[in-house]
């Protein structure tokens, strides 16, 4: 009692400015975060996922001591995940930046330095996007995916993160300001590219969390910077297919309209920085000069197109003619029309222009039918059957043109039937686990054809789908490293039909999650409440993860210049045990499903190669 009158007393007698100090504090709204914590760009941290053990992990590398830490090359865009939890009442008005990251008089610009636009990459070091969550209730089949032992962990049930928002999309759209639900989590997916130019060293930084334009947090960011350079050039062959017609349709353009084509453009530059090559059917030579040539010579990756980063004034490497089977107008136009005249004046133009205008671009004709079986009477054109295929790879082999030298594509495994016709064989990753072995494509490889895998087939190669780890696309490059697989092919990126892409995770067949869905469109004119006013592609955690892979190759790619085949044959074996044929009898995938695992290997090639430089 008598302390408590003392106590009273005191308080009587505080200054004024400190009763207000104490007012204020005491009046102050709570911020509504719990917990902030990053991981890498290797994982999939559900919204509803508030006690992940990652959080806390010691491999997880990138969050120590609540501090981000990273390492890179130059010409390398790294990734990291902020994870921001709520309390019970929710958050309003979140934000997140990146400073300027300095080592000495060397800088990385930070987020207030990048354009708002999020298609002009010119100035662009550091991206921030919210990420979208997908309610995943039904799981995807085993079908061509997976085997019935390698299903993805179950973990992929809920809410689960895919698409990637620009802060610069509306806030109630997905961004910047943000809300978090009440014990929900928010993600929040941060890009850095580390310039061509910039000084190896440490680079240190900070990330700020705001909450109602007032500072909440502020995390230290330190990059560790290699002495050696990625190539501009993505060495592993790709090519992923996209849907024209769906693209329109979303951003309620006319086809083959310029407006249309301008807006490819930015689908064909976000693909570019994350080293992968769209293609799609183009109807003739024509649409090849006035609208697709730039892909090809790079004309559409420079400053002046608002292009900057990785493959600046590079162009694709891969062209597929008549891409899904089908028959451009010098080819005759159609299966109904195909002859062996028109084919071999078909083929002339085509690898004529090539020679003209794209010299190194590797092409092929993607001959009819996709994925061709046995239907069909025998000798018919145009029926799916086998002699279909051998009637134009024919055309092909005895073309005295030029025409002769495009290879012959087909999608399908080793056919006895086929064998000697076929120039390039792109074989799912179904049958390259399932149905060939190291023989069977040492053999072809040895009659001068190539090998290209499509898709994907846990446990020999990652799975496509949306509720599986975030490696399965990263892996893809390193087990067609280990196996010198020629080209990898992913058949669409924007197979949107009809659904709200942005709602119902079951895009394909109503029971497959993400099939086709690689990327999501900045407008969408079948579900306006779904527009994010964006006049161009939005990215994924799927595509993020295959542009960290297709980094990794380059590391692979780089240490084989420098005579370190040895070292490099080390490192793959232990991150990839085992794929395609190899693991075929495995109950599961061999490789790591943890993002820092695959970090700790790229850190022992970074190693490798800067004690070699």
């Amino acid at each position: 009692m008598r302390i408590t009158s003392h106590i009273k007393s005191a308080v009587l007698y505080l200054p004024v400015q400190i009763l207000l100090i104490l007012l204020v504090s005491s009046c102050s709204p709570d911020p509504g975060i719990k917990r902030i914590w990053a991981v890498d760009d290797g994982e999939k941290i559900k919204k509803e996922d508030i006690s992940n053990p990652i959080s806390s992990e010691p491999a997880n590398a990138t969050w120590k001591n609540n501090t981000i830490s990273l390492f890179a090359a130059r010409n390398e865009i790294i990734a990291f995940q902020l994870i921001i939890q709520a309390g019970k009442a929710g958050a309003k008005q979140v934000n997140v930046s990146i400073s300027d990251l300095k080592n000495g008089s060397s800088v990385i610009p930070g987020s207030d330095a990048s354009p708002s636009d999020p298609f002009d990459y010119r100035g662009k070091y550091v991206e921030l996007f919210t990420e979208h969550y997908l309610n995943m209730i039904k799981r995807s089949p085993p079908l061509w995916f997976f085997s019935e032992t390698a299903v993805p962990s179950s973990y992929y049930t809920g809410w689960v993160p895919d698409c990637l928002i620009p802060f610069s999309a509306p806030p109630e759209k997905g961004g910047a300001p943000f809300s978090i639900e009440p014990e929900m989590n928010q993600a929040v997916w941060a890009d850095i590219l580390v310039p061509e130019n910039a000084v190896a060293g440490t680079y240190s930084g900070k990330v700020t969390v705001t909450v109602s334009g007032k500072k909440y947090k502020t995390i230290p960011l330190f990059i560790k910077v290699y002495d050696f350079t990625l190539s501009d050039t993505t060495h592993l062959r790709n090519m992923f297919g996209f849907y024209p017609g769906f693209i329109a349709e979303r951003h309620n353009v006319q086809r083959n309209s310029e407006e249309y084509f301008s807006i490819e453009l930015k689908y064909n530059q976000l693909a570019h920085r994350h080293r992968f090559d769209l293609v799609c059917p183009v109807n003739n030579l024509n649409q090849m000069d006035n609208h697709y040539k730039r892909y090809l010579t790079g004309d559409a990756y420079t400053e002046e197109n608002g292009y900057w980063g990785p493959g600046r004034n590079i162009g694709n490497g891969t062209f597929s003619i008549g891409y899904g089977g089908g028959f451009p107008a010098e080819y005759g136009g159609s299966v109904r029309k195909m002859n062996k005249k028109d084919w071999w004046t078909g083929s002339d133009a085509w690898e004529s222009w090539f020679l003209k205008n794209a010299l190194y671009v590797e092409r092929h004709k993607y001959l009819f039918p996709d994925e061709p079986d046995f239907k069909g009477p025998a000798g018919a054109k145009g029926t799916g059957s086998m002699d279909t295929i051998r009637m134009q790879t024919g055309w092909t082999h005895t073309n005295p043109g030029p025409g002769k030298n495009i290879p012959a594509l087909v999608t399908n495994k080793i056919i006895p039937g086929l064998k000697g016709h076929v120039d390039f064989w792109s074989i799912s990753a179904q049958e390259w686990t399932l149905n060939l072995t190291a023989g069977m494509v040492a053999e072809e490889r040895a009659a001068g054809r190539k090998l290209g895998i499509y898709n994907g087939f846990r446990p020999g190669m990652g799975a496509v789908v949306s509720d599986a780890d975030a490696v399965e696309f990263r892996v893809m490059p390193w087990i067609a490293w280990k196996y010198n697989i020629d080209q990898y092919f992913y058949w669409s990126t924007t197979f949107w039909t009809n659904l709200n892409v942005f709602v119902n995770p079951l895009t394909y067949e109503d029971r497959i999650n993400g099939d086709g869905t690689f990327l999501y469109p900045g407008r969408d004119a079948l579900f306006p409440e779904e527009d994010r006013s964006l006049d161009g592609p939005l990215s994924s955690i799927r595509a993020k993860n295959w542009r960290r892979g297709a980094q990794d190759f380059e590391y692979l790619w780089l240490a084989r210049e420098m005579g370190l085949e040895k070292d490099i044959e080390v490192i793959v074996n232990k991150c990839i045990p085992a794929g395609v044929w190899d693991a075929a009898n495995l109950d599961d995938a061999s490789w790591p499903h943890r993002g820092y695992k695959f970090e700790e290997y790229r850190k022992e090639l970074a190693e490798l190669i800067e004690s070699h430089k």
